[in-house]
């Protein structure tokens, strides 16, 4: 065993059911010490135990320990008649310790069960014995306990001693002193002795050195070796379908919906509550298994389930193939001598045809395969919890308000996945748009640009003041920054035109003086200044003063023309090319340069504004005038918007990144302009920032999908915008779900009927026969494989040793599972017998699971190929969930619910709506309810009520013969088990005194008279229930008890349920509870114990006064965790928009919408016409799979009422209603008619 299953296995010990195996000190309640018995016994019951043979010891305790030994008796007879197993026996010797936690351990290492039983005759005797049969074994908790804190081994180590079968004096004394020396422990003694448990003065010394203390307790220990069984490592394997998926009863929708899980799953959990057919889905399985040659292992942790299913396997004709093992070493003897006359048994008188079985068999198969491929296309779940013929209905509603088209046109069906999660998210998205869309234009808003952060990680209350001081912060800066441009740009232009319009001056200045130089030369020289060539001046010059004052000149106009050129193609602003004019020494040419020269610097000067603009325009720090030294202010200004842009960005003021790509300083100008109009819009915006907020809030938690959808909303303006989405929708995913189908043939259901009919009485004879072929090979294998267990089923070789017996039936379990196909267990004997054997049955079926442990759900299902567990359906919410039902949805299997009531228990509370209708009330006859308030006192010390059970016991000689002249069968309910072992002592009484109505008293126990505890009814049935509500008032002021608070306490709620389901005819409740009481309770549904117990008293005592009015308000009244309603819908909305789409053709009030199995009818247009009802998609159940035979039964109830079928077919609406609606009222005009007039 892994340690982690040892640790949830040793956390069992911890808890109340099987702390004796923790701490069997007579400290606590149902123990008792052995030397507490008279004289010698003590000694007497060890030594005929260690001699290890059957005795009976007669003992006559003080009274207080008599009545101990009464309470041990009643509750080991408790446990036999619920769970199949006598738990009373000897724990010895005791190993004494403290835990971890410092708390006591004193565990027994050895437990022997015995047998109690009363003296005939005298009161307070009793006799303890021990028989053949009965078992001995070790404490595996203890052991388990041992090898986790050592690893010690001696669980191993106990099963070898116990294998032997004898547990003498020795082997008793070898075995503790072995585990005293692996462990360590201080074990003074080392000969075995009776001693006293210790008292409470003594333990503290003695637990403080652990050791094995040699004092025996009785009580009461309930087979635990299944619990210690490991799991099982086995290959994973497919398991293959069965021939057929037939059986030998019909089915309701549910119980096929729960037979087709089992079939295509490895694990089921079916719940359903009592009445719902869990027996009667387990029976047609079975049917269906051994007809299909599948083993089967039949497990109920109650034994009443296991009785029940046995005595109707036999009622079917299988008993032949079942047996029932209630207690390995009791049942073993009994079973052996069954299977070797199995095994020898002859080939079963039965007739049938196996060609005609199998040709039925193919038949049907085929035939439900056909209508399963039709219903299940109709009823598979397309749409959340809608199933497809739902969901056409849901769209044809949405189509009469808004067409499909208004979105198909706008949005990519590809974008999205048509789940039902995404329609609710988008139905959510759609009402708050709409809601807070309203008139205030918030999608062209331009708070739009704000960032999304304010309006997801911001209150309203912050975002506003958030928004407002940081754009009045931004804006101020913008302002001065603006100011500061303005300044600049206008700084630069008028230095840029000053520099210019002094270029122009200095050009203009110096061109005037050369001018006027050159015209003074012509003055005084005349013509020769400007003729005489340089070479003959420069001759003249060194005779002439003229010629050099000429050559002089002309020399200095020339020098000043290169110097004027010069200068401008350094510092060209314009455009202009000197002529060469031979160095400035010809004249005219210099005179017309100088002349173009003049004209072109008076053409730039003229356009100097437009000039200094265009600098302007162009003005970047890389661009800004050199010569005027201005680049560093002009950079300034880049940066200072540079700053302000990243003061913007870094605020989380707007959504997009505030950034431009302008080089020049007029862009960016620009640019700041349109920053300060969008700070400026954004603040006068801020008027309708409250409802902004609201939509922005919601729109940026939206998905994209939903946006979009939105948008194209907004965009198509349709009247109706949920309408409009759902008809889009809708019709997406009923396009995307949709399968071609062909709907079944009209006469298909009827053909499978038919069949059916013929095929099932072949069933039995065919499962027969196979079974009886089968055990021949099976018992060939055996011999080949194991001879000892072959000889032992053959009778070759007699055996009475349980152990010896339980070996060779874990050795040949093949060959048994081939003679009796239908095993059934309880969960102890199926781990004793079968866990650990390598061998699976085919089919393991449990019944009420929820009392099973998660280690007895594994190990049940590793015992099958596949498994199904049933148990009680339990309400919703904050209730106890049982472990096991925690495990298995820990697990992942699916669960599938039973809906359908069949069976009517008078009184009952819990039943299951049907059809969204009132629960029933069934009042019954005047004699089936019984109330009375006796008022009794309650003693809390024995927690009984004696008036209460006198009362009982003069009932009980009340009771008469049924016509037939035999009694009926009668169960006592007690809330108490002081209650229980109160009236069960009185009736012990009476036999042992031969009491008056004795002879009444043992022929009601012959019928199956039983006193019960609350929590030991699960599958009990009784014509005659008789309740003992025991709790009342416990002194003269009428104080209440307290507790009446134990109802809440562990599974009462379901032990409530099962109470209310026990009585079949009779219901005679004997309460104490006050009155006032029992009103306070029912006025109180959260609790929910004490509001169940307090109705259910209610509704008796009005029922019994047959006050229908007071106890139609009682179940009117009860709360949703009461109402067990089927998930499984009629196609309501479908139905509804057929009889809209048909009542144009039909005449008023024909079309009628109701309740039951066929809600749309159309009723007869007159005399001598046929009504008709509506089946949809061709069928009537709505669960996710259907039993044919149940369709064809319910569809004969409604032809034999006089309609007649019409069919509804989803996805021909779906596509064209309207022409669809007019075929369909054309079908009805014709079918209505009689069929007489039809055939003529």
């Amino acid at each position: 065993m892994s340690s982690q299953q040892e640790d949830n296995t040793l956390g069992l010990w911890m808890q109340d059911e099987w702390s004796i195996f923790r701490n069997a000190l007579p400290l606590n309640p149902q123990r008792i010490d052995i030397a507490r018995l008279d004289g010698g016994f003590a000694y007497s019951l060890i030594d005929n135990l260690l001699q290890n043979k059957a005795f009976e010891l007669p003992v006559a305790p003080p009274f207080s320990v008599a009545q101990e030994l009464q309470g041990l008796y009643f509750e080991a007879r408790a446990s036999e008649r619920v769970r199949g197993h006598q738990p009373f026996g000897l724990g010895f010797p005791l190993f004494l310790s403290a835990d971890e936690n410092g708390e006591t351990i004193a565990a027994p290492l050895f437990i022997w069960n015995l047998s109690l039983e009363p003296h005939p005759q005298h009161i307070g005797r009793w006799s303890i014995s021990r028989k053949p049969f009965q078992k001995l074994d070790f404490n595996r908790f203890l052991a388990a306990h041992w090898d986790q804190a050592s690893g010690a081994g001696l669980a191993a180590r106990f099963e070898q001693i116990l294998a032997s079968g004898r547990m003498d004096a020795g082997a008793l004394a070898r075995a503790c002193n072995e585990a005293s020396e692996m462990l360590a422990l201080n074990n003074p003694s080392q000969n075995i002795a009776v001693t006293d448990t210790p008292s409470v003065q003594e333990l503290g010394r003695l637990l403080q050195q652990p050791q094995i203390h040699w004092s025996g307790v009785l009580g009461l220990y309930r087979p635990h070796q299944h619990l210690f069984i490991p799991p099982v490592q086995r290959e994973e394997e497919r398991v293959s379908p069965p021939a057929h998926s037939l059986g030998l009863l019909p089915l309701d929708p549910y119980q096929a919906a729960a037979a087709t899980a089992l079939f295509e799953q490895e694990s089921v959990l079916v719940t359903g509550l009592p009445g719902t057919g869990r027996t009667h889905l387990a029976l047609h399985l079975l049917s269906n298994a051994l007809s299909n040659g599948k083993r089967c292992l039949i497990v109920s942790p109650r034994l009443p389930a296991l009785r029940l299913i046995q005595q109707r396997l036999e009622q079917l004709g299988f008993g032949r193939l079942s047996f029932l093992l209630r207690d390995t070493a009791q049942d073993l003897p009994l079973f052996t001598e069954i299977i070797r006359a199995s095994a020898n048994a002859k080939e079963p008188e039965v007739s049938y045809a196996p060609d005609e079985y199998r040709l039925l068999a193919a038949r049907a198969e085929r035939l439900k395969r056909k209508l399963d491929d039709s219903y299940l296309s109709s009823r598979a779940f397309v749409f959340g919890p809608y199933n497809w013929t739902e969901t056409v209905g849901l769209y044809l509603k949405s189509i009469r308000k808004e067409g499909k088209e208004v979105l198909s046109t706008q949005l990519n069906a590809q974008d999205y996945q048509f789940t039902y999660e995404e329609y609710q998210q988008f139905t959510q998205a759609i009402a708050s748009c709409q809601r807070l869309l309203g008139e205030a234009g918030v999608l062209r808003s331009p708070l739009n640009k704000l960032h999304q952060g304010i309006f997801l990680r911001m209150e309203k209350e912050e975002a506003l003041p958030f928004i407002e001081e940081k754009t009045e912060e931004l804006l101020s800066r913008a302002l001065s920054l603006r100011q500061w441009y303005a300044n600049r740009v206008n700084t630069y232009s008028e230095l840029l035109s000053a520099h210019y319009e002094q270029y122009y001056q200095d050009f203009a200045r110096r061109l005037a003086l050369l001018n006027d130089r050159i015209a003074e030369s012509y003055g005084r020289f005349g013509e020769a200044f400007e003729s005489a060539g340089m070479g003959g001046l420069k001759l003249k010059s060194v005779f002439s003063g003229n010629a050099r004052e000429i050559l002089e000149t002309r020399q200095a106009v020339a020098a000043a023309y290169a110097k004027l050129q010069a200068d401008f193609d350094a510092n060209a602003y314009f455009e202009y090319g000197f002529q060469p004019a031979n160095e400035g020494r010809d004249i005219p040419a210099v005179k017309t340069s100088l002349d173009g020269f003049g004209q072109a610097l008076a053409r730039w000067r003229s356009g100097l504004r437009e000039v200094v603009q265009d600098e302007i325009l162009r003005l970047s720090h890389k661009t800004a005038h050199p010569r005027l030294g201005f680049q560093g202010q002009v950079l300034e200004l880049e940066e200072g918007l540079a700053r302000l842009l990243e003061q913007v960005n870094e605020s989380g003021l707007y959504h997009l990144p505030v950034s431009h790509k302008s080089l020049t300083i007029p862009k960016r100008q620009r640019f700041l302009d349109e920053l300060i109009e969008q700070l400026e819009v954004t603040r006068r915006s801020l008027k309708g920032f409250d409802a902004f907020y609201d939509w922005q809030n919601n729109w940026l938690q939206l998905k994209e999908g939903a946006r979009r959808l939105v948008k194209a909303l907004i965009k198509g303006r349709p009247d109706n915008w949920q309408a409009a989405f759902e008809s889009w929708f809708l019709d997406n995913c009923l396009s995307q779900a949709y399968k071609a189908v062909l709907p079944p043939e009209p006469d298909n259901v009827r053909e499978l009927a038919h069949t059916m009919e013929q095929f099932k009485p072949l069933l039995l004879p065919h499962s027969l026969m196979l079974w009886h072929g089968r055990k021949g090979e099976s018992l060939r294998r055996l011999r080949r494989q194991n001879r000892e267990a072959y000889q032992w089923i053959s009778g070759k070789q007699p055996e009475q040793n349980p152990l010896t017996l339980r070996q060779n039936l874990r050795n040949g379990v093949d060959a048994v599972s081939a003679l009796m196909p239908a095993l059934l267990a309880t969960p102890q004997v199926a781990g004793e017998c079968f866990a650990g054997t390598g061998f699976f049955f085919d089919y393991v079926i449990v019944e009420d699971a929820s009392f099973l442990t998660p280690r007895e759900v594994r190990m049940l299902r590793e015992l099958g190929r596949q498994s199904v567990f049933m148990g009680n359906a339990l309400p919703e919410g904050p209730a106890f969930v049982p472990p096991a039902y925690e495990y298995l949805t820990k697990e992942s299997i699916p669960v599938v619910s039973l809906y359908q009531g069949h069976h009517r228990f008078p009184g009952n509370l819990l039943q299951y709506q049907q059809n969204d209708g009132p629960l029933p009330l069934g009042l019954g006859e005047p004699s089936t309810f019984h109330f009375e308030q006796i008022d009794g006192r309650y003693d809390e010390q024995t927690e009984a009520n004696e008036e209460e059970a006198l009362h009982i016991i003069g009932l009980l000689n009340k009771i008469e013969k049924t016509p037939q002249r035999t009694y009926p069968s009668v169960g006592i309910a007690c809330l108490t088990k002081g209650q229980r072992d109160l009236i069960t002592s009185y009736l012990l009484h009476i036999k042992q005194r031969r009491s008056t109505g004795v002879e009444a008293i043992q022929q009601l126990e012959r019928n199956g008279l039983s006193v019960l505890n609350l929590d030991e009814l699960s599958g009990q049935r009784f014509d005659i229930l008789i309740v003992s509500g025991a709790l009342g008032t416990i002194d003269l002021k009428g104080s209440m008890t307290g507790h009446i608070h134990r109802l809440k306490g562990y599974k009462v709620l379901e032990s409530l349920f099962a109470l209310m389901c026990t009585a079949e005819k009779r219901i005679h409740i004997v309460n104490s509870i006050p009155l006032p009481a029992l009103d306070e309770m029912a006025a109180m549904p959260d609790n929910r114990e004490g509001f169940l117990l307090a109705s259910y008293f209610k509704f008796i005592k009005a029922a019994g006064g047959q006050r229908r009015e007071a106890a139609a308000a009682i179940m009117e009244h009860l709360p949703d965790w009461m109402h067990f309603g089927s998930p499984y819908r009629q196609p309501l909305p479908f139905l509804e928009e057929v009889g809209q789409h048909l009542q144009p053709y039909l005449g008023p009030g024909r079309v009628q919408l109701g309740s039951g199995p066929a809600p749309l009818k159309i009723q007869a247009s007159g005399p001598g016409q046929t009504p008709l009802f509506i089946t949809p998609d061709g069928f009537l159940a709505q669960a996710p799979a259907t039993d044919y035979q149940w369709e064809y039964e319910q569809a004969n109830l409604l032809e034999a009422s006089g309609y007649r079928p019409a069919p509804a077919w989803s996805a021909d609406w779906w596509r064209n209603p309207a022409l669809e609606a007019k075929k369909m009222a054309s079908l009805i005009i014709r079918l209505e008619q009689p069929p007489s007039e039809e055939e003529e």
